[in-house]
């Protein structure tokens, strides 16, 4: 395909006065028009018939099969000329505005020259993102015209949600190092249920832990030492209702829900446990079994990526349902949700307490911080008093379907934004401290 090339204008612009004179001469400026235009398209036809044809432009895309939210990336493109002519060309490729990086970039290649061009991308949002078209332009000698033709090279770049509260877990996790070495943690109660060696009395032992029948064969007093529970199943339910369309600290309830699953998936795996992952909205999808280990953990990421909130009702009943009948043995479930209170009245009530009749039930939910920073401003005007009573009525509602949600068997954690996912690690760190 020919198309005007960037120097036409100025073509267009020396062929004016040509024109003005043949329109004066002829006493019609409809035909000094014509004959300009005539004379632009006859220099952009030869001009493109001296391009290289862009079926003669090799190009290959090196992109990465997965970056994170908010970090950089790079794709690269190599491009060959094999015509036998100088390439001055173009290429423009099917980058998302999402990526914050230019589409297109230019460069000139003498015949079986090759060329690299590299772009950074940083992603600010999730998803898959197909990338199938790229356009080659090239120019003729005095760049007034040029040739273009599209060709397909598929590519899918996977953006993968950020882990924003890995720094705090990964401090969380020195706490589990010592669980999971038998340690007594940095409680003064617990230290796990399961039993793990003998060794000396120490003055910070408790009393009920001396082993009397290895005191009296060494001669010594000697304490049982325990360790955390291992192999125990974490069960994580994510909601992907309307509910989790909802923002706080500028981003969705579902950034906010993720970023909790990554956090409790990461230490459940360094402590031994089994972890679990259900994502449901009107349907339950993704179910991955109870396991551990990195390649474990990617899979989450993998279910996870590409969900956005369903603008419809959630069927909680569906997903109790369906949990039940996979889980008949007992273990510690984890529902990150939001607390409305006609929602917990009309079905999450319900199936949170079909759940806890079985199971240990966590339900987790994210508070948009601005609604406590309006509880503590003094109103200087109505509209702001407005706003201040707003969010008092919004906490008075979550603390009514909290204090619901308690009744029915489950414990509640309602974090402010970006404290979610530790508020849950410390839950579930203290459980094991415990022996629960």
């Amino acid at each position: 395909m020919i198309v005007i090339g960037p120097r036409a204008w100025l073509f267009g612009v020396a062929a004016t006065p040509v024109a003005m004179l043949v329109a004066w001469k002829a006493n019609s400026w409809a035909t000094g028009a014509g004959l300009a235009s005539v004379v632009l398209l006859v220099a952009v036809v030869v001009d493109a018939l001296f391009a290289v044809d862009p079926e003669h432009i090799e190009i290959e895309r090196d992109a990465p099969r997965s970056v994170v939210v908010d970090t950089v990336g790079v794709v690269s493109w190599v491009v060959t000329n094999r015509g036998a002519r100088r390439a001055d060309l173009a290429v423009a490729d099917s980058l998302f505005p999402s990526f914050g990086a230019p589409r297109r970039f230019v460069m000139s290649l003498t015949p079986d020259e090759r060329g690299t061009a590299l772009v950074d991308i940083r992603p600010s949002r999730r998803g898959r993102f197909e990338l199938e078209s790229v356009t080659v332009r090239t120019f003729g000698p005095m760049r007034v015209g040029a040739r273009q033709r599209g060709r397909t090279i598929a590519d899918t770049i996977r953006v993968v949600p950020a882990f924003h509260s890995k720094r705090e877990v990964e401090l969380r996790m020195q706490r589990a190092r010592l669980l999971d070495i038998g340690s007594r943690s940095v409680r003064a109660f617990g230290g796990g249920t399961e039993f793990d060696q003998l060794r000396d009395y120490s003055p910070d032992d408790q009393f009920r832990n001396i082993d009397w029948a290895a005191t009296a064969r060494a001669g010594r007093t000697i304490v049982r030492q325990y360790r955390a529970e291992q192999h125990e199943t974490l069960l994580i339910i994510l909601d992907n209702g309307r509910l989790m369309a909802a923002r706080a600290g500028g981003v969705t309830r579902l950034e906010h829900a993720m970023d909790a699953v990554m956090a409790l998936a990461s230490v459940t795996d360094r402590m031994g446990d089994l972890v679990s992952l259900v994502t449901f909205d009107a349907n339950v999808h993704d179910i991955v079994a109870p396991s551990r280990g990195m390649a474990h953990l990617r899979r989450f990421t993998e279910e996870m990526f590409d969900l956005e909130p369903v603008l419809g009702e959630s069927d909680y009943a569906a997903m109790a349902a369906e949990v039940l009948a996979r889980f008949r043995r007992r273990v510690t479930v984890v529902l990150l949700t939001d607390l409305a209170p006609a929602v917990v009245e009309a079905s999450l009530g319900a199936a949170v307490r079909a759940l806890s009749l079985r199971h240990d039930v966590v339900v987790g939910s994210v508070v948009a911080s601005e609604v406590n920073e309006w509880l503590d401003t003094v109103p200087g005007e109505p509209a702001e008093a407005h706003l201040v009573a707003a969010a008092a009525a919004a906490v008075s509602h979550r603390a009514t379907a909290t204090i619901a949600l308690r009744a029915m068997g489950a414990k509640v954690i309602d974090a402010e934004a970006g404290r979610l996912g530790p508020a849950l690690v410390d839950h579930y760190l203290t459980k094991k401290a415990m022996g629960r």
